[in-house]
């Protein structure tokens, strides 16, 4: 029975507690002033006052409200919205005499009296739809509709009887309106609506058309790759890849045993691909057995038995303590490089990135300057203890 009370007495002080928290958020108008409280883990319970006159103030909800003059969201004005007109429509939409809002900004060359929500995503005039405030350019409103989910941001797909209709892209004429469908995404761990759609006789993707694609057998494998049973696609057009699963992976590239291909499955020009590597602990750098490469440029003057990633430290404690590779410089035994590009005068044997305690940002420098970031008391010392000297 005690522990019963005592849970019973628990269960009946936090539902108090959170009564009382609720009771503290949202608008207050107690005839006199017009205030909205909100609760915020950083600043605890805030309070604004409102320029509104509380004869007329209306709480809306969902945070709106509106007087005689102004209308609010979260206390604060809606600019150019005419508080006296002011309707809250539900979803985050709202509408005045002259404009529709979504949330507090103005959704432009809407018509406010024909504006309807459908949705949080898709709302409607008499002139168009809209996607999350975005015209989408309907050529015919009667047979317009979105294929999927129209209260979910990952329905990318719609159309009419006229086009296909991407969201947030222009339209593309439609061969087929009656088996148009999207393709559903197949990369590994994700399963959504695709960046590709297809009707009995075309394939597109987003606002283009996949030119050559099968549409019987066309698949997205990957984000922004499509294949079918000849070929496979980078966004919409073709690539000389015949089988994209079949490809082997080096970092961001891919191999079929005949060429290197970057993300974009263009063919990277020169790469050997029985010696291309990708640099041990690097992003960005790589390696064939006569080239180097910052990603998918070439850097000419590099060395390919010396090529390095630049290493980053940190100082914690009074401790060095590794931090893995750089995103950006690399060095071999003559340069040290930014990218594709040798930095003059630099030294590769001194050449380092580390943060220092006394910095707010990585330093680079070596023996003889610095290259980036402060020139601070921490590295100073640093280079008088490695080197007998400061810079």
């Amino acid at each position: 029975m005690i522990k019963i009370s005592r849970l019973l007495y628990l269960t009946v002080a936090i539902s108090l507690i959170c009564m009382v928290l609720v009771s503290c958020v949202g608008y207050k108008n107690d005839g006199k002033q017009v205030t909205f409280h909100e609760l915020n883990e950083a600043s605890g319970h805030k309070v604004t006052v409102l320029d509104a006159d509380p004869a007329t103030f209306e709480d809306l909800g969902d945070g709106y409200g509106r007087d005689t003059h102004y209308a609010f969201l979260e206390g604060n004005k809606i600019k150019g919205a005419d508080g006296k007109s002011f309707k809250y429509l539900g979803k985050n939409y709202a509408v005045d005499a002259s404009h529709a809002f979504h949330f507090d900004s103005i959704i432009p060359n809407i018509d406010p009296k024909s504006f309807k929500v459908h949705s949080g995503w898709l709302t409607e005039d008499k002139k168009d739809f809209y996607w999350n405030g975005k015209a989408i350019h309907v050529a015919d409103k009667k047979t317009f509709v979105v294929i999927g989910d129209d209260d979910d941001e990952d329905s990318q797909w719609a159309k009419d009887k006229y086009n296909a209709y991407y969201m947030g892209y222009p339209p593309v004429p439609l061969a087929d309106y009656e088996s148009f469908h999207p393709i559903k995404d197949h990369t590994p761990f994700i399963s959504r609506e695709g960046d590709y759609a297809a009707d009995k006789y075309r394939v597109y993707y987003k606002d283009h058309i996949v030119e050559g694609a099968d549409p019987e057998t066309f698949k997205e494998v990957f984000i922004r790759v499509g294949q079918d049973k000849n070929r496979a696609y980078y966004e919409w057009k073709a690539t000389k890849i015949k089988n994209y699963k079949q490809l082997s992976i080096i970092g961001d590239f891919r191999t079929d045993g005949l060429n290197v291909y970057t993300d974009k499955l263009e063919v990277l020009e020169g790469a050997d691909p029985h010696t291309f590597k990708q640099l041990e602990d690097s992003k960005f750098w790589y390696v064939d057995k006569d080239h180097v490469w910052y990603y998918d440029r070439l850097v000419k003057e590099a060395d390919v038995s010396s090529i390095q990633p630049v290493y980053l430290y940190e100082f914690y404690l009074g401790k060095k303590e590794s931090r893995g590779t750089d995103f950006w410089y690399g060095k071999d035994k003559y340069h040290v490089f930014y990218e594709d590009s040798i930095i003059p005068g630099a030294d590769p044997a001194t050449f380092e990135k580390v943060g220092f305690e006394d910095c707010d940002s990585w330093t680079v420098f070596d023996k003889n300057r610095i290259y980036e970031g402060e020139n601070s008391n921490d590295l100073q010392q640093y280079l008088r203890d490695k080197y007998g000297r400061i810079q």
